[in-house]
């Protein structure tokens, strides 16, 4: 009787473990559908500790939120140091990390990626360390535009502005890929490795060709 009431018990957790414990119960039962049907009740629950718990950390479910999309950012920003950290340090070497981070991120995680962008139950400059946590990633974008511009391998033009085009790009591809609207170009296992380079080389050279003369006497 006693083991089993044991094992009823709430999980013990040393001061700051839980609320990590909640955001990555969250994390997970964010893969199983919308932010919608989150709730505070449902993650308690999942980590095992009382609902009253969760509040200690997380008041609302508006705070929980901001928290999980904080941690999708952090996640996002490593993913794309990473792959920076491993390809050579030219603007098209550097762009192309950086999307194929972006693609191969929102791939692995369509629910939070949505989450993260949608705009919808978050104001997201009411949090600040969740408002600076977006910056983090929106800064490699500024930066490899600036190194391309010093290099003189990337127009003139404000470094955020044109950052804003290469996000543009990348945001775009990334919901097209997670909403299946890339079929059939990023089907198979090198689908979207194929897109990486199509978005890259386009966004590096342009859509555009110069005018010929014409060839009429």
């Amino acid at each position: 009787m006693s083991n089993r009431m044991d094992r009823q018990k709430p999980k013990p957790y040393h001061h700051g473990d839980l609320r990590h414990a909640l955001i990555q119960a969250g994390l997970q039962l964010l893969t199983e559908g919308s932010a919608a049907s989150l709730d505070l009740r449902k993650v308690a629950r999942k980590v095992g500790v009382s609902h009253s718990a969760s509040y200690y950390h997380f008041p609302d479910k508006q705070s929980f939120l901001a928290a999980l999309n904080e941690e999708g950012f952090h996640r996002l920003a490593q993913a794309i140091q990473d792959a920076l950290n491993n390809v050579p340090d030219t603007p098209f070497e550097q762009l192309q990390g950086i999307t194929r981070a972006y693609l191969l991120f929102a791939q692995a995680h369509p629910w939070l990626m949505r989450e993260m962008f949608s705009g919808l139950t978050i104001e997201r400059e009411a949090f600040s360390s969740l408002y600076a946590a977006s910056k983090e990633v929106y800064r490699f974008y500024v930066e490899v535009v600036k190194r391309g511009q010093e290099q003189g391998k990337v127009i003139d033009g404000h470094p955020c502005e044109l950052a804003s085009v290469l996000w543009s790009l990348l945001h775009g591809a990334a919901m097209l890929l997670i909403e299946h609207q890339m079929r059939p170009y990023a089907d198979g296992p090198t689908g979207v490795e194929r897109m990486v380079r199509l978005c890259t080389q386009t966004l590096y050279t342009g859509l555009g060709r110069e005018e010929q003369g014409s060839s009429e006497c």
